[in-house]
């Protein structure tokens, strides 16, 4: 059945229309649309003159609502989840630590606080940081500034706790990588092993502002379908992604070398007209001056410098605590050596995976609606901090094997 959301959404798209046009438009019934447009006539969202429905242009929430609806049709995501007033208390509340608990809800029904939580970290949109206590972490992401503007509550000040990874961090991982272990010898994994790669190619490309969704990623990948509104370009950024993965995985045996990074920033920018190997000119990174990048001439010797440390790593066993920060170190050293001139960090989520794939782990998925929060301990920061981006990735790494174990 459709909602009246999916009627407002209907007639933004068509700018105005008369009953009958904008039911068709739809797929609803007369009915059932006059009904909707009702209700959005009483919330001051959309206006009538002769016959003909349009946007209220005059309200500033219609452009909030229509911003977030458009965020959801992007991602996959129920749009009467977003707009709903019961979310917007529980992001209030939500966005005002780095870390809530439940009881931090406390004016809320319980139930319906887990029903959201439970939805919102499906969709990416906050971390599990622990299940027994619950606690979680909300991303960063400005649809969460929309959804507070619609619904009329103020933006909350983020209380300023630092919030450090600690030693039952690394052993929780440990534990959950153990779990995941014995779940693969009971069951058949490849289709899963399958969805986590075209997710995987989903979200890096995302994350890079390829504007491809999930779903639209899964029907390029698996039948070459390409939707009428998106570029053969960014089509083919997601199928050289995906097809870098898998080469990734077909060449684990192997050592990492500057001949194996090389093939995979080949495959990643094959026919996006990108200039293939090692650059050869000087790179700024766009927006901030601040971050510093390897000039051309050093990139061989520090490229290889990189490899041998990562072999010589992965030569010898480790603490869990140790893998991880020495993956966090692979992932910020090769982006500031800065190699290509484009597709640097999706090379970069590859050697990081790369790391921790030769340690056991599954493919680990940096989402994208963590752009905002990813990129200021990246390419946004002004100094390269690599106690804060490990602390961001092992919460990436933690809700990626409770997603993997709940699978």
């Amino acid at each position: 059945m459709k909602t009246k959301w999916d009627v407002l959404f209907g007639l933004f798209q068509i700018k105005e229309a008369r009953l009958t046009k904008l039911s068709k438009t739809i797929g609803s019934s007369p009915s059932s649309v006059r009904q909707r447009l009702k209700e959005l006539m009483a919330l001051e969202l959309v206006v009538q003159e002769d016959n003909t429905y349009k946007p209220n242009k005059e309200n500033s929430r219609t452009w909030l609502a229509f911003q977030i609806m458009k965020f959801c049709k992007n991602k996959g995501i129920n749009p009467n989840v977003l707009l709903s007033e019961e979310l917007a208390k529980i992001v209030s509340v939500g966005l005002s630590k780095e870390e809530v608990r439940l009881s931090d809800f406390k004016d809320l029904n319980y139930k319906t606080v887990r029903k959201y939580l439970t939805y919102l970290n499906r969709v990416n949109l906050l971390f599990v940081i622990s299940k027994k206590p619950l606690i979680v972490k909300f991303v960063r992401d400005p649809v969460f500034d929309d959804v507070l503007d619609f619904s009329g509550l103020k933006k909350p000040e983020v209380s300023k706790q630092t919030v450090a990874i600690s030693k039952s961090d690394y052993l929780e991982i440990e534990s959950l990588l153990k779990k995941l272990k014995i779940r693969k010898k009971d069951i058949d994994l490849a289709d899963v092993e399958e969805e986590l790669k075209i997710e995987f190619a989903s979200a890096s490309t995302q994350l890079e502002g390829n504007t491809f969704t999930l779903d639209e990623s899964r029907e390029l990948i698996l039948h070459d379908i390409i939707p009428k509104d998106k570029k053969l370009k960014e089509a083919n950024e997601v199928k050289n992604y995906y097809n870098a993965v898998n080469y990734l995985i077909s060449h684990l045996e192997q050592d990492i070398s500057i001949d194996l990074i090389l093939d995979l920033h080949r495959i990643i920018v094959y026919n996006l007209g990108v200039r293939e190997g090692i650059r050869s000119t000087r790179v700024s990174i766009k927006g901030n001056p601040f971050y510093k990048v390897s000039h051309f001439s050093e990139i061989f010797p520090k490229l290889d410098e990189l490899c041998k440390k990562i072999n010589d790593f992965i030569s010898k066993k480790h603490t869990m605590k140790e893998i991880i920060e020495f993956a966090t170190f692979v992932h910020n050293e090769f982006q500031h050596i800065h190699p290509f001139e484009d597709g640097n960090s999706r090379t970069t989520r590859l050697i990081w995976n790369y790391v921790l794939l030769k340690q056991g782990f599954p493919l680990m998925n940096i989402y994208s609606n963590t752009r905002e929060e990813y990129l200021s301990f990246t390419k946004l920061a002004r100094q390269r901090n690599d106690s804060k981006l490990n602390a961001f990735l092992v919460k990436i790494i933690k809700d990626n094997l409770f997603k993997r174990l709940r699978a």
